[in-house]
């Protein structure tokens, strides 16, 4: 009978020997060593940011559909689409008219606000309203 009194019984490997096969790269326990958790943990999220990835560049050949179908934004030829990692750029083209006063200072008090930039959408807004008030100006 075994009396080394360490509570396992007789036919039970000692601990100690749970501990060296987990040495020699064994691992004894279901417990993984904490190396193959880390490598586990980067690779997931390595597939996450490759799926990303691959979402954005569906949406940017998307873009690049309509883009080049309306003609009118400028193009996002290439963007993200090489193995380095680079920022994505997206250029788009504005007329002068819409980049007229900028850039502004910070520090200059801006008075008059024609000066100021519009977005397309409010220039447009404004010029359908304008062409309004000249419709029912002529129908009057």
């Amino acid at each position: 009978s075994n009396n080394n009194n360490n509570g396992l019984k007789n036919n039970t490997e000692p601990i100690y020997a749970q501990v060296n096969k987990k040495k020699t790269g064994q691992a004894a326990s279901p417990e993984e060593p904490i190396y193959a958790q880390v490598a586990k943990k980067v690779s997931a999220k390595i597939d996450q940011l490759n799926e990303a990835t691959s979402a954005i560049n569906r949406k940017i050949d998307r873009i690049n559909k309509i883009a080049s179908a309306g003609k009118g934004v400028g193009g996002f030829s290439g963007a993200g689409r090489s193995a380095s990692p680079e920022p994505i750029y997206a250029t788009i083209d504005f007329d002068e008219a819409n980049q007229a006063g900028f850039p502004l200072r910070r520090s200059a008090a801006v008075n008059d606000l024609s000066k100021v930039g519009l977005s397309r959408e409010q220039e447009l807004t404004r010029r359908i309203g304008d062409l309004n008030q000249a419709v029912s100006e002529a129908k009057a």
